[in-house]
């Protein structure tokens, strides 16, 4: 027994292993650039810290516990460098941020590996962590230093505990998973969805004895808001400016104020939307496909035999879920924190078939092991090999004239070429409403010599919808046809890719939603201008 305990330690520390170096390799990635704009502003947050005096983020898109996390690692790390008289190039709250995105996408690899344990046997749950190490999208969120991975961990944390206390009602078990919402909530407050759960829990497991119910349900919100207190202090001492900053955040994700970077969801499908355009590329077919057989097969097993344990990770699934399918806004980072249970569905699925078919079982999961190992693989190769900004950037340098005048796409954290003074970015966005913009845009076709597309922001949105943006539409018709007198003279990517002897199979993204690849591979365009035209010209080509 001791034997098999030590085996199974062994492999879990390999799993772990594994997906540690997923996460934390090249975790500098962009040599330099940070072109997530939700990196920039926890950083911005950070860098107007001052303990004590000003404490103050000024932001509230996310919660303050990243933002407080980053601030005071950043300041013990400068205290010891100066006293050690030792530099450290890690004092950037860009790197610390992503070292603990890394950090806590790795040991949730540990929570899924226990609660998995709690449904069933040992060996499949080293095989659902070890779907969670491989699993793409989680290795995507711990590249960014962004709120996604710690929130995972914190809800993951939550429900483990939560259910350990069921199993046992040791008081102290509801305790952590009350600090750990606590801490989920004061990073982004989606965590408060799996409040309901455990409402839902407790009152299944105590509903012959309503006092104990309302004792420990009292447990619980206390130090759920004790927790959320101390990290989140001005939600409650700056309560008008957090509530103004949540409507604005509210009323971008229900679609009721349609910003520019949110076009890409007119006119899209709730579900449906994250089933073609999401699911895929940050699990992969397989595990997106093995992931819903599991889902419906739980539920089924629910109505055949009650199980509080699966009940609560299935509802904690759905609160989370269903909910920011249906908003307007379809982020990836938004279902992020999902991604681990597709794993735990998938394997529960497999280990439900009878052992009468045992070699169905085993070939079943080696394929979903090996086929998810490919695509892990294939979008792993974009961390090792240069940014692909900088790729181009060299290209420009070495390969335009000097003197080059290039015409960009704003809405872009970072505008290529990196050195050039002799670019301009305008903004494409207002090209429908907005006749300035249109002569702007006229003006600098005339004058300028090369544009640039900087990623699939622009004009695959609008081209997708001619009907609401006839003008953006017929403009990238026009640039892409050569009607505007400009050709393309080279394109850049980093598609997720796997060397095969004498090739390299590549698979290419840019359709899937557009922050899975604009913010760390995304296609870089150059055109050329081969005609020229008069201002005349340009108006007529883009009149209405």
């Amino acid at each position: 027994m001791k034997l098999i305990k030590l085996k199974s330690v062994f492999i879990l520390l390999i799993i772990v292993i594994i997906g540690a170096f997923l996460r934390f390799y090249n975790l500098d990635w962009g040599d330099g650039l940070f072109a997530h704009p939700d990196e920039y502003h926890i950083a911005i947050s950070v860098n107007q810290l001052n303990f004590p005096n000003q404490m103050h983020p000024h932001f509230f898109s996310y919660g303050t516990v990243i933002i407080y996390t980053i601030y005071f690692t950043k300041t013990i790390l400068t205290f010891l460098s100066e006293i050690l008289n030792f530099p450290l190039s890690i004092i950037n709250s860009f790197i610390l941020g992503r070292f603990y995105s890394a950090i806590f996408s790795t040991l949730t690899i540990l929570l899924v590996y226990f609660t998995s344990k709690l449904i069933f046997e040992k060996k499949y749950a080293l095989i659902a962590a070890f779907l969670v190490a491989i699993t793409p999208g989680l290795i995507q969120q711990a590249h960014f230093a962004t709120p996604e991975s710690i929130l995972t961990f914190f809800i993951f944390s939550a429900i483990l505990f939560f259910l350990y206390f069921l199993r046992g009602t040791n008081v102290n078990y509801l305790f952590f998973a009350s600090v750990f919402l606590g801490l989920g909530i004061g990073t982004k407050i989606v965590a408060a969805l799996i409040f309901p759960v455990i409402f839902l829990g407790l009152f299944i497991k105590f509903f012959k004895s309503p006092l104990k119910f309302f004792l420990y349900l009292l447990i619980f919100i206390l130090t759920v808001f004790i927790i959320l207190t101390v990290t989140s202090p001005f939600v409650f001492l700056d309560y008008t400016a957090w509530k103004s900053s949540f409507n604005y955040e509210n009323s971008v994700a229900r679609g009721t104020n349609i910003v520019f970077y949110t076009r890409q969801f007119v006119d899209t499908i709730p579900i449906l939307f994250q089933l073609e355009k999401i699911l895929p590329y940050a699990l992969g077919l397989s595990l997106t496909s093995f992931g819903i057989l599991g889902i419906v097969f739980s539920i089924f097993s629910l109505f055949k035999k009650f199980d509080i344990r699966l009940l609560i990770i299935l509802l904690s699934f759905f609160v989370i879920f269903i909910p920011h399918t249906l908003l307007f806004a379809k982020w990836t980072r938004f279902i992020a924190p999902v991604f681990p249970f597709f794993s735990i569905f998938s394997i529960y699925f497999i280990s439900s078939i009878p052992n009468k078919f045992n070699f169905l079982k085993r070939n079943l999961v080696y394929l979903l092991c090996l086929s998810t190992s490919i695509w892990s693989l294939m979008f792993f190769s974009i961390y090792l090999k240069p940014d692909v900004r900088r790729t181009a950037d060299n290209w420009v340098n070495s390969n335009l004239p000097v003197d080059s005048t290039y015409l960009l796409e704003s809405g872009n954290t970072i505008d290529l070429p990196l050195s050039s003074k002799n670019k301009i970015s305008l903004d494409f966005y207002n090209l429908e409403n907005d006749t300035a913009t249109k002569e702007k845009i006229i003006n600098t076709l005339t004058e300028y010599n090369y544009f640039i597309i900087q990623s699939r922001r622009v004009f695959m949105n609008h081209q997708r919808l001619p009907n609401l943006y006839p003008k953006t539409a017929k403009f990238y018709a026009a640039l892409f046809s050569g009607i505007l007198g400009f050709g393309e003279i080279k394109e850049f990517h980093s598609y997720p890719a796997i060397p095969i002897p004498g090739i390299t199979l590549e698979f290419p993204d840019e359709s899937a939603e557009e922050t899975w690849s604009v913010f760390d591979h995304p296609v870089i365009r150059i055109y050329q201008k081969n005609v020229r035209y008069s201002r005349e010209d340009y108006a007529k080509i883009l009149e209405d």
